[in-house]
C-alpha cells in the first residue's frame, strides 16, 4: 500500500513535469493499483477514509454519500492521472523527455528539488494532521509549536534557491518569531472572549510579518499571503486538531481531551466556572453545568453525567442527544438549591451537615420532581449524585405531618437525624408529598424542616 501511495506522487511529479515517457510511472501504478484491488486493499481503504468524514463530523453514516466519496477517490486515484495522460497525448502537451525507469521508480523524488520540497511539506502537515486526530496535548503542543517555523525554512530555503538569494543570518530571527507566534496560537485555547481574539490576533499578525519580510520584500506577495495563511492559520489549527477559531466566548478547561477521534473536551464559563462540552466544529453542551463525568464505572461508554445542582442527565455523546434524568423537573430542583443555601447560613448549619430534600408528584412517583442531596462546608454547599442512600433509611413510612428521629456515627462524629414528611393538597387531595431529612451535630428543631416544608410547597403552586 505504502509503495502504491509513493507510486501515486511519483506519477503526479512527471505528469506536472509534462514528462512523454510518463507512461512508465503510470504503468507501475496500475499494476500495484490492479493487484491491490484483487485483493481488496484498495475498496477498504478508500472505505475507511469514506468512514473519516463521518466518525469526525459525529453525524450518522449515510450509505449514498458513503458510495460517492469512494467513488471519487477511486476517480481521483486511478481515472484522473489516466485522462490527465490521454488528453496531453492528444493536445500533444507532453514534452520529450529523458525520463528513465530509474526516475520513474522513484528517483524522480531525489532529483527534482520541486518534488522532494513538496514531499517534506507533505510529511509535515500529515504529521500534524495525525497529532490533531490523536489530540493529546503533548503532540498536540509539539506539532504545533516546531512544524511551522520547519515548513517557513523549507519554504524559504526553496525559493531562495530557485531566485538565487540567501538570508541565514536573518531566517533564524524569523524562525525564533513563528515560535513565538505559534506558542501564542497554542495557549490562546484556554482563554475566552476578547483575550483569545487579541491572543489569535498577535499570533496572524507576528506570521503575517514573517512571511512579508520573507517573501513579500522579494516581490513574492502571492507566496507571502499563502504562507501567511497557511503558517499562520491552516498547519496550527491542523496541528491542535480542532477549530478555535469557533466558540470564542469560551474557553477551554485544561487540554486535556475525553473523545479523541471525535474532538470533544471540556469548555468552561469564566464567568460562572460552569463548565460544557465542544468537539471539533463547535459546542455541543452549554457551559451551564457544575460537573460534567465522563466513563463512569456505572454507566456505558460514551455515556456522560451532566451534573448541576445535585441531579444529573445523561448525554449520549456519539448519538449527540440527552438520555433520561434522575429528577423531572430542573427547574424546580434549582429552585430547591437556591433556598436551601439560604436556609442553611440562616439556620447556622455546620461543617458536614447534611440535608436531603425529595418532592414527589403521587401520580407519577418513579421519578422525582426534585432530589437534593447536600452536605454544607463552611459557607458551600457540595452535592452528592450517587443512587445509594445518603443519610439513613428509615425502616418506617411517614405519613404527612409526622417526624422521625435517628442518630448516626460519620468519621467519629455524631449526626442527629431528623426525619419529616409533608404533602401538598389541593381541594383535599394529595398531589405532592415532600420528603425531608437533615443529619446536624447540633440537635434539629422541628420547627426548622417545618418551615422548609412550607418554603418548598409555594414552588409547587
Amino acid at each position: 500500500m505504502v509503495v502504491t501511495v509513493v507510486m501515486r506522487i511519483i506519477l503526479s511529479f512527471s505528469l506536472y513535469r509534462r514528462e512523454k515517457r510518463s507512461w512508465m510511472s503510470l504503468t507501475i501504478f496500475s499494476a500495484l493499483f490492479a493487484l491491490l484491488s484483487f485483493v481488496g486493499q484498495v475498496m477498504i481503504t478508500t472505505g475507511d477514509f469514506a468512514d473519516l468524514p463521518f466518525v469526525v463530523m459525529c453525524i450518522n453514516n449515510d450509505h449514498l454519500t458513503h458510495t460517492i466519496i469512494k467513488c471519487l477517490l477511486l476517480a481521483w486515484l486511478f481515472l484522473g492521472p489516466l485522462a490527465v495522460y490521454i488528453v496531453g497525448l492528444c493536445r500533444k502537451t507532453l514534452t520529450v523527455s529523458t525520463l528513465t525507469w530509474k526516475d520513474a521508480l522513484g528517483a524522480i523524488m531525489w532529483k527534482d528539488k520541486g518534488a522532494m520540497k513538496y514531499c517534506q511539506l507533505m510529511l509535515i502537515a500529515v504529521c500534524a494532521l495525525y497529532a490533531g486526530l490523536a489530540m493529546d496535548m503533548r503532540v498536540c503542543r509539539f506539532a504545533c509549536i516546531v512544524l511551522p517555523p520547519l515548513s517557513l525554512y523549507l519554504i524559504n530555503r526553496h525559493i531562495t534557491s530557485c531566485i538565487g538569494t540567501s538570508d541565514k543570518n536573518l531566517m533564524v530571527g524569523k524562525l525564533w518569531m513563528t515560535v513565538a507566534a505559534m506558542v501564542v496560537f497554542f495557549y490562546a485555547q484556554r482563554y475566552a472572549g476578547m483575550w483569545r481574539v487579541w491572543m489569535l490576533v498577535v499570533s496572524i499578525a507576528m506570521v503575517a510579518y514573517v512571511c512579508w519580510r520573507t517573501f513579500g520584500k522579494q516581490g513574492l506577495v502571492q507566496i507571502s499571503i499563502l504562507a501567511t495563511i497557511y503558517l499562520g492559520i491552516f498547519l496550527p489549527t491542523l496541528a491542535i486538531g480542532y477549530n478555535q477559531y469557533a466558540c470564542i466566548e469560551y474557553g477551554r478547561r485544561g487540554l486535556y481531551t475525553l473523545e479523541p477521534l471525535r474532538g470533544v473536551f471540556y469548555i468552561k464559563d469564566t464567568n460562572t466556572d460552569k463548565v460544557g462540552l465542544r468537539d471539533r466544529y463547535g459546542i455541543l453542551i452549554e457551559p451551564i453545568y457544575d460537573n460534567i463525568i465522563h466513563n463512569s464505572r456505572n454507566r456505558p461508554l460514551g455515556i456522560y453525567e451532566l451534573r448541576n445542582n445535585g441531579c444529573y442527565t445523561l448525554y449520549n455523546v456519539y448519538q449527540n442527544k440527552m438520555m433520561t434524568s434522575n429528577v423531572s423537573d430542573l427547574n424546580l430542583q434549582d429552585s430547591i438549591c437556591q433556598i436551601l443555601d439560604k436556609y442553611c447560613d440562616r439556620n447556622a448549619y455546620g461543617h458536614r451537615d447534611r440535608l436531603e430534600i425529595r418532592v414527589t408528584n403521587k401520580f407519577k412517583a418513579e421519578i422525582p420532581l426534585s432530589h437534593v442531596k447536600m452536605t454544607r462546608n463552611g459557607i458551600t454547599s457540595y452535592y452528592d449524585y450517587s443512587d445509594h442512600p445518603y443519610i439513613s433509611e428509615d425502616s418506617v413510612t411517614l405519613h404527612s405531618g409526622e417526624f422521625a428521629t435517628d442518630s448516626i456515627v460519620r468519621y467519629g462524629d455524631t449526626f442527629h437525624v431528623l426525619h419529616y414528611s409533608y404533602d401538598v393538597k389541593r381541594d383535599s387531595t394529595v398531589l405532592y408529598n415532600i420528603d425531608l431529612k437533615t443529619a446536624r451535630q447540633s440537635t434539629p428543631q422541628h420547627e426548622e424542616l417545618d418551615e422548609l416544608a412550607k418554603r418548598i410547597e409555594t414552588l409547587l403552586k
